[in-house]
């Protein structure tokens, strides 16, 4: 789902001979499958490993997952509220991503 809305606010200045101009522009997009068919959900990823959630016979778990070693840095079970705040934390976060590969499902707009 994608629905955008535009609003436009324009303040003239005749004595200094110039106007202002803001445009806000609002954009909602719909993010299906948030977990992958192996339960996991990751938020950002590189050449060692990835992290993120994942999903287990109904029960979520933050895991950082170690490549080389093939083996979880972390495993801890989280609420489903974690894992909530943490997806809506990651996504509003600008600078998400900048070291390694932001995985483009939950990136930010």
């Amino acid at each position: 789902m994608r629905d955008r809305r535009r609003q436009t606010s324009v303040d003239i200045d005749l004595d200094d001979n110039e106007a202002t101009v803001e445009i806000v522009e609002r954009r909602r997009r719909r993010v299906p499958d948030l977990f992958d068919e192996d339960g996991e959900l990751r938020l950002w990823e590189d050449n060692f490993g990835w992290s993120g959630y994942k999903l287990e016979d109904g029960r979520f778990f933050r895991v950082n997952y170690h490549k080389r070693n093939d083996e979880w840095l972390e495993h801890s079970n989280v609420s489903p509220d974690d894992v909530v705040e943490s997806i809506r934390d990651h996504i509003k976060d600008p600078k998400a991503g900048a070291a390694g590969r932001f995985v483009r499902r939950c990136s930010p707009p």
